[in-house]
């Protein structure tokens, strides 16, 4: 930041102060610094947290679809023996 642009923002700041108050001047001051906070942590927390999860549930999904075909093939496995000792009752 140059020093002409951080004189600027204190100008504005001290433009604000005046007109409408030293308390709306910290509240600008802490709705600024929130704001960088919270962008800071998208980039730094959540996007890592959304990106771990999303690889999860793709996980999770695959696995579900290998597990249903497990148990298709064990049905289908049931269904042969049950057909097999029908047969030979009769």
């Amino acid at each position: 930041m140059t020093d002409e642009t951080r004189q600027s923002i204190v100008d504005a700041a001290c433009r604000i102060g005046e007109r409408f108050g030293v308390p709306v001047v910290i509240l600008a001051a802490i709705l600024w610094m929130a704001r960088e906070t919270a962008s800071s942590l998208h980039n730094t927390v959540l996007v890592p947290i959304i990106q771990s999860h999303t690889e999860f549930l793709e996980e999770t999904r695959q696995t579900q679809r290998q597990q249903s075909e497990i148990l298709q093939e064990i049905a289908n496995g049931q269904r042969d023996i049950q057909r097999t000792l029908s047969k030979e009752s009769n």
